[in-house]
């Protein structure tokens, strides 16, 4: 039987698995055309024009009655022009394909001259007994302004970057990564990450590499040090791997992350021999030292050789509670153990206070004002108090040192502020500390407390400030902790 246009055949329209519409069938489909936003060219065996949709003008700026009748080649650049033909007319000849019909991205051109990245997918039919072929045309700029977008961001950091399936396979890695390696983007992409180049330096490194892509893919973060090989030397990195999920938690990628902290370990491992040096042989021979000379001070009955033992022992002294501060120093730069927390300032300030009471009788240490602040910070808060305010009393001009605290609220800070009746910290002190001074030979200070208190404020996102106290009699120091997170 024949309904409208089918085919006598009714096991034609069965045998594709379409359902019988209870509708004008041709003016469906025409409705279907006109308003689908992809476009549709059809053409002939010889390149011409026969049918093309309004979806066409949008993406390509013509009419349809402009292109109807014309030849396919009014939308191909003229660099390409040739290789259509030619791949159209061994397509008629042999039936060989020599692009993917299923879809193929290609740049087509537009009516102003500019070209249009387009994915075009093809279909061979048949037209009153002759051979046409349908492209269905989807613009796909805004995708290719994305990636073009990726591709910078992505080539253009100093991190190895690199994307993985959720088996570990790369996908691509960035130009840092690939220079750094010295090898061709073929010789890596298709492989699991752990038997690429980078990781071939060390069994351990392969381990982690691997260790890494199995739990990302379960939907952990894992980060780890891994020392991995290049081209002229080999490298210690953070190495991490992020994994993407869609939006049923679903793992659809693994972020690879590599930043060179090579410099920093080797820094690192000079620190903690320095730290070793000062926490054992320097320390040792110090106290030792400070005994002789302590002996020798109760024991000279000369009075000018006695005081000469005397100086021996305050250089000794001092050096030994310099070597602490420069030990402590160490300590706040190598400890694993700093997450901050919430810390009621009150607290901490009532036995530092305390304990500066105890030490220095003489001085007077006073405290004004509400102290019920809370701060983001460690144990090291002690430190940092105790360094300022012990400061301000030994500098003091005269045997009876005044000492002010107070506390102040800033909008994103909060502030203890210590005035003293000191002379003031010298400039070349304040360098580098208070301000962006850079140190020199010439122009730096000599202690190590402000250092350690800087140090440590720069770890917590605080920060000093100094300025002399407004009646010329002494100076203040503000110490700016910041406010703990709040939750949201």
């Amino acid at each position: 039987m024949t309904r409208g246009n089918r085919s006598d055949d009714p096991g034609e329209i069965d045998s594709l698995g379409l359902p019988r519409p209870p509708f004008d069938e041709p003016d469906f489909f025409r409705q279907l055309v006109a308003n689908t936003s992809e476009g549709l060219l059809t053409i002939d065996e010889g390149s011409t024009i026969l049918f093309a949709n309004p979806a066409i003008e949008e993406i390509l700026g013509y009419a349809p009655e402009e292109l109807v009748g014309r030849s396919k080649m009014t939308i191909i650049p003229e660099r390409l022009r040739p290789a259509h033909a030619a791949g159209l007319e061994k397509y008629i000849r042999t039936g060989e394909k020599h692009i993917d019909w299923g879809g193929i991205e290609l740049p087509a051109l537009h009516r102003d001259g500019h070209e249009v990245p387009v994915l075009v997918s093809l279909r061979e039919h048949r037209l009153s007994g002759r051979r046409v072929f349908t492209g269905l045309f989807r613009d796909i700029s805004e995708r290719k302004h994305r990636e073009r977008r990726f591709e910078a961001v992505f080539n253009n950091t100093f991190q190895f970057t690199g994307l993985l399936e959720p088996d570990g396979t790369l996908i691509e890695a960035n130009e840092t990564a690939i220079e750094f390696a010295g090898i061709d983007r073929d010789d890596i992409v298709g492989k699991p990450i752990w038997e690429t180049f980078w990781f071939q330096s060390n069994e351990q490194a392969r381990a982690i590499a691997k260790e890494g892509v199995e739990r990302a893919r379960d939907g952990e973060f894992f980060r780890r040090e891994v020392r991995i090989r290049g081209v002229d030397r080999t490298a210690i990195i953070d190495f991490s791997i992020r994994p993407m999920t869609d939006s049923q938690d679903d793992v659809q990628l693994l972020v690879l992350e590599g930043r060179d902290i090579t410099d920093l370990k080797l820094r690192e491992q000079h620190l903690q021999l320095l730290h070793r040096l000062l926490r054992h042989n320097l320390r040792n021979d110090l106290n030792v030292i400070s005994g002789f000379a302590e002996t020798l001070e109760s024991e000279l009955e000369h009075q000018k050789h006695a005081a000469y033992a005397a100086e021996i022992v305050a250089a000794a002294r001092e050096l030994i509670g310099m070597n602490e501060t420069a030990k402590q120093l160490a300590d706040a730069t190598l400890s694993r153990d700093r997450i901050q927390r919430s810390i009621a300032l009150d607290d901490v300030l009532v036995e530092v206070v305390s304990d500066l009471r105890d030490r220095y009788p003489s001085g007077t240490v006073s405290v004004t004002g509400r102290l019920e602040s809370t701060v983001a910070a460690d144990r090291r808060l002690h430190t940092v108090l105790s360094e300022i305010l012990e400061n301000a009393i030994v500098h003091a001009r005269n045997d009876d040192p005044l000492v002010e605290i107070s506390v102040a609220e800033f909008d994103e800070t909060i502030g203890v502020v210590v005035a003293d009746n000191g002379p003031g910290i010298p400039e070349t002190e304040r360098t580098g500390i208070f301000n962006e001074e850079p140190v020199t030979q010439m122009n730096h200070g000599s202690g190590l407390g402000l250092w350690l208190v800087e140090l440590i404020l720069d770890d917590y996102g605080g920060f000093l400030e100094y300025e002399p106290r407004s009646d010329g009699d002494g100076s203040r120091v503000t110490i700016h902790l910041p406010r703990p997170p709040t939750d949201a």
